[in-house]
């Protein structure tokens, strides 16, 4: 069911060898050129570069012009007036947010096209590498359970948090030869589980951790040159080793196999390198917050305008790097005035810059048309076709069982009791609208996941993975923030809205590919990074509604009602039945468009039609369960791994499955750390998280 290692591994060599292609060789240049020297610089790039730096520099000078001359502005990077209030303003607030802004998008934009050189990979960078989250992890658990730590360098905590991350990734691609969308796809399914992680510390120490959250949405905000200071030296020194791994790093560029041979010890040189990148980049996010979406997009636009050699790419992503981050942290202020003084981070800005910088690397992302999880032979792992009604008997039974302890077994003041039936009428009011909300939403996971992985042919996809999830999130983010009152079913409405387009889009982009599964799933990082965005300004904004904002986000079921639990139940009642219907379009889509056609699909409105399906079924569980689950990937795999092939038998069993699954996420949420309740979603994120990993270490594995 998992992909070969020779599949995976010549993933890599042929993104090797394009990224090779793109970034010629010495010897490859000789020939195009009699004289030996490198093509010439196109005049775009230092250009674009120039307008980028003046555009940043105008736009953050121009709301301190009223008050102090550009003398006076100049001047406030060494000196200020005493006696004149806007002179001690631009050098203790103005001057230093522009340098740190500088220094830091310079020192992330040299790390991440380092990074991308490492791993042969246009879309890599600390923060799809799951570093931020880790790093925020790591000053999470210091700020809990060892202060004294950060008292002493707040750096150690987040470089710790930084490593482990990066540690995961590298642990679970390594024997692949770090195939570029597995890379990513470890990166994001850990930056999901320590995101998950951060989550539920705050919702249960929310009283400790509340600022340390706001700080994490990324904020320069300066009041002395300190921080500055204290960086500076810092960010110069790990600058200089990422310069020096230059020339070895170039021999990547051949491929691992050719630098090997040229004596470059190649396993080494990337741990060092990641080393030296998690090193920058957690010294970042210790003291600013998570910024660092600009370590993606300053190499993604060197490289989009024109920088070819590796030397142009560090030189130039360095300094296109310092003048994003300087630009977006401009936008971040202005928008902050805007909004009547709510606090818009810089990390939301430079999280909305990020994304749609994802969308134009995809391009550059050489592919093929097997998935991850998928071999490009027979399947290595096929289980033994089992009766469907031995399945559905076992996840009913557990279902069951489930049912039966949420309603009767629980603890309470006076220890754990048992609730008899005849008084389970009463123990409803408490306990079954959340119960069936659950049920409801892993039902729609189970089945909207099904039809997804059959429409792409990928066992590795899911409404969560695949960012689908998130776009029905972030519409009720949006509509949260805009201060619109809807009920549960304008929230359907605009959840299933959001849904269809992040779908739409996804399949928009990888029409191209012919729908291929790795470009679907590397469109999902970007939808991911803008629900990111979202939600770091709902964390920043504090208060109540990001407090209930945020239990939601992770599933907090005990927000339900009984009237909204029973018309999510009838909703799901009718997209059942509606589902029974696409099982003949399932079963023909795998075939090709060509064979579909030819027994009478119509492929194109099919497509539409299923689309359409997946996102209301997605949207239905989204409202209940929040978007970051996981059910949708685990409820298909474990109907496959009971037997179940075919179209309909994997639909019925999965939709059991999915019921099962979060039926008892919801139980053990809400016993396990009694009195304090988890998110049923966030226990289901989190369990599904390890079981995307363990899926993802199974690749090569026969």
């Amino acid at each position: 069911m998992f992909a070969s290692t020779s599949h995976s591994t010549s993933d890599s060599n042929s993104d090797s060898t394009s990224d090779s292609a793109s970034a010629p060789t010495s010897a490859q240049r000789s020939t195009r050129h009699p004289t030996g020297q490198p093509p010439g610089l196109p005049r775009r790039l230092p250009l674009a570069t120039l307008l980028l730096w003046l555009l940043a520099l105008a736009t953050s000078a121009l709301p301190m012009l009223p008050q102090a001359n550009l003398t006076t502005l100049v001047t406030a990077f060494w000196s200020y007036d005493s006696s004149h209030y806007a002179s001690v303003m631009a050098h203790f607030s103005w001057a230093p947010r522009i340098a740190v802004a500088i220094l830091i998008g310079c020192g992330l934009g040299l790390a991440g096209a380092v990074t991308q050189q490492v791993l042969g990979n246009p879309i890599a960078s600390p923060t799809t590498l799951g570093v931020e989250a880790g790093g925020q992890f790591g000053v999470t658990l210091a700020t809990l359970y060892a202060p004294a730590m950060l008292a002493f360098s707040p750096d150690l905590a987040a470089i710790a948090g930084g490593l482990l991350a990066i540690g995961l990734v590298i642990a679970l691609t390594w024997r692949l030869g770090f195939s570029p969308v597995t890379v990513i796809l470890a990166g994001l399914v850990i930056t999901f589980f320590m995101g998950a992680l951060n989550m539920g510390f705050l919702l249960l120490q929310g009283e400790w951790l509340g600022n340390l959250f706001i700080w994490g949405a990324g904020s320069l905000v300066q009041n002395n040159w300190s921080q500055f200071l204290e960086l500076w030296p810092r960010v110069l020194v790990l600058g200089i080793a990422l310069v020096l791994l230059m020339r070895p790093l170039e021999l990547l560029q051949l491929g691992s196999e050719s630098a090997h041979g040229l004596g470059a010890r190649v396993d080494a040189l990337r741990l060092l390198a990641l080393f030296l990148v998690v090193l920058m980049s957690a010294t970042v996010v210790s003291r600013v917050g998570v910024v660092a979406f600009v370590g993606l997009a300053a190499p993604v636009l060197a490289r989009l305008l024109g920088a070819r050699t590796l030397r142009s790419r560090l030189a130039w992503s360095t300094l296109l790097g310092g003048g994003l981050l300087l630009l977006a942290d401009t936008l971040a202020q202005w928008a902050t005035t805007w909004g009547n003084g709510s606090l818009v981070p810089t990390g939301t800005t430079t999280a909305l810059i990020g994304g749609p910088i994802i969308l134009l690397a995809l391009r550059g992302v050489n592919n093929t048309h097997h998935m991850p999880g998928e071999p490009s032979g027979p399947a290595s792992f096929v289980p033994r076709r089992r009766p469907t009604g031995v399945a559905a008997g076992i996840l009913l039974l557990v279902l069951l069982t489930t049912i039966i302890a949420a309603m009767g077994w629980s603890p309470g003041i006076e220890g754990w009791r048992w609730t008899p039936p005849a008084d389970w009428a009463d123990a409803w009011n408490w306990r079954g609208p959340r119960l069936l909300a659950a049920i409801t939403a892993g039902v729609a996971l189970g089945l909207a996941g099904t039809i997804i992985q059959r429409m792409t042919g990928n066992v590795m996809a899911s409404p969560e993975v695949l960012g689908i999830s998130g776009g029905s999130a972030l519409v009720m983010v949006a509509m949260v923030l805009l201060g619109a009152q809807v009920g549960r079913a304008g929230q359907l409405a605009a959840g299933t809205l959001g849904a269809a387009a992040a779908l739409m889009l996804l399949m928009l982009l990888a029409r191209r590919h012919r729908f291929a599964g790795n470009q679907l799933l590397l469109g999902g990082v970007a939808l991911y990074v803008f629900m990111d965005a979202g939600l770091r300004l709902v964390m920043a904004s504090g208060g109540t509604v990001a407090a209930q904002l945020l239990n939601w986000m992770y599933g907090s079921t005990w927000l339900v009602s009984e009237s909204e639990a029973l018309a999510l139940a009838a909703v799901m009642t009718v997209l059942i039945a509606v589902t029974t219907l696409a099982v003949r379009a399932l079963t023909l889509l795998p075939l090709g468009e060509t064979p579909a056609s030819s027994l009478g699909l119509n492929v194109q409105r099919a497509r539409i039609l299923l689309l359409v399906l997946a996102a209301v079924l997605t949207a239905a569980a989204t409202v209940v369960i929040g978007p970051l689950s996981f059910v949708g990937l685990m409820a298909p795999h474990l109907a496959r791994v009971m037997g179940q092939q075919t179209v309909g038998r994997q639909l019925v069993t999965a939709a059991l499955a999915g019921a099962a699954l979060l039926a008892l996420a919801d139980y053990l949420a809400r016993v396990v750390l009694y009195p304090n309740q988890l998110p049923a979603g966030l226990l289901a994120a989190l369990v599904g998280g390890l079981y995307f990993l363990w899926g993802l270490s199974r690749h090569g594995r026969r």
